[in-house]
C-alpha cells in the first residue's frame, strides 16, 4: 500500500503553489505543467472521490456519517496508488463523532504545513470569496468555521473545518501526532530554491538539484498567471471578481488592509503569530 503526504494549509496560503512546483518537479517535463492537470496532486475534499469510492453519493448522506466514511475513503486512495499521493487538504486536522482520524495515521507519510501571514490571508481570502474585509477577519477568528454543510453548494467538494487561523495550524502541528514538516510561505517566495529543496528530501522524493530549480522555474508566479490569463484555472472561484494568482506578494496586506482589521488579527492570533515570526515581542508585524 502507497501512503499519503498531505500538503495541509489554511486557505489562501500557497497549497495550490506547492502542488505545481511538485506537479512539475514530478513530472519533469520540457514545458511547464498545465495548472488545470494537477494529476500528481488531487485534492482531499472533492466530493468525486468520496463518491467513488464508497459508492453512494455524498449528497445523500449527513455530515456526520461523511466524516466516519472519509478515513476509508483515503485508505482506497492509497491503497490503489502506486506511488506516493501528495494529496491537498484545508481542512482543520480533527477527529469524527465517533473518535477516529479524519486522516489517518496509518496510510499517512507525513504532512507538508504551508503557514502564511495571516494578515496576507485576509486580504488573499477577501478577494477570492468576493467578500469584505471585514467578513474575512471575522472568519479567520472564528474557531467553529466551517464550510460546505449539507445542502450548500461549494463546487462539489465535502464539508470541510476551517476554524480559525490559529485552530487550524495548532490543530496540523501540534494535536495530529503526524510527522509534519513546516514551509512558511514567505521563506519560499524569498527563495524559492532552497524552500522547496526541503519540501522534496520530506516527501522522500528522489532528489535532483537540477530538476528543483527546473520546477521552481516552470512554477513561477508570472507563468502561472499567463496560464490562467490564457485558459483559466478551473480552481477559481467563480464568485470571484479577481484573478486566482493576483498578487502572492508576502506584506501586501500592508497596502489594502485597514489598520483596526489588522490589529484585531493580531490580537486574535497573537501567540501563534509570534511563534512562527509575524509579530516581534511587542506585537508589531515583521
Amino acid at each position: 500500500m502507497s501512503k499519503i503526504v498531505w500538503l495541509a494549509s489554511y486557505p489562501k496560503s500557497g497549497n495550490t503553489w506547492i502542488r505545481i512546483l511538485l506537479s512539475n518537479y514530478i513530472k519533469d517535463c520540457d514545458n511547464p505543467a498545465d495548472i488545470n492537470n494537477l494529476d500528481s496532486a488531487p485534492i482531499a475534499s472533492m466530493r468525486f472521490w468520496f463518491d467513488e469510492w464508497v459508492g453512494i453519493e455524498a449528497s445523500a448522506l449527513d455530515d456526520a456519517l461523511i466524516e466516519r466514511l472519509r478515513p476509508g475513503v483515503y485508505r482506497c486512495l492509497a491503497g490503489d496508488s502506486p506511488d506516493t499521493l501528495h494529496m491537498k487538504v484545508h481542512d482543520a486536522w480533527g477527529r469524527s463523532d465517533r473518535g477516529e482520524a479524519l486522516f489517518p495515521a496509518d496510510v499517512t507519510a507525513g504532512v507538508v504545513y504551508i503557514i502564511r501571514n495571516p494578515l496576507d490571508i485576509a486580504v488573499s481570502w477577501s478577494h477570492y470569496y468576493s467578500i469584505s474585509f471585514e467578513r474575512a477577519v471575522h472568519d479567520m477568528c472564528d474557531p467553529n468555521l466551517v464550510v460546505g454543510r449539507t445542502g450548500e453548494k461549494l463546487m462539489g467538494q465535502l464539508r470541510q473545518k476551517f476554524r480559525s487561523w490559529s485552530c487550524h495550524v495548532q490543530s496540523w502541528v501540534d494535536e495530529s501526532g503526524l510527522p509534519c514538516y513546516v514551509v512558511r510561505y514567505e521563506d519560499l517566495c524569498s527563495d524559492p530554491v532552497a524552500g522547496f529543496a526541503g519540501v522534496v528530501r520530506f516527501c522522500g522524493l528522489a532528489f535532483n538539484e537540477d530538476r528543483v530549480r527546473k520546477a521552481v522555474a516552470f512554477s513561477d508566479f508570472s507563468e502561472l498567471r499567463s496560464q490562467e490569463l490564457t485558459k483559466g484555472f478551473r480552481e477559481h472561484n467563480f464568485r470571484s471578481n479577481t484573478a486566482f494568482f493576483r498578487r502572492g506578494r508576502p506584506g501586501s496586506w500592508q497596502d489594502e488592509l485597514p489598520v483596526d482589521l489588522a490589529n484585531k488579527l493580531i490580537r486574535c492570533h497573537e501567540q501563534t503569530m509570534r511563534r512562527f515570526g509575524y509579530i516581534d515581542g511587542n506585537g508589531q508585524p515583521v
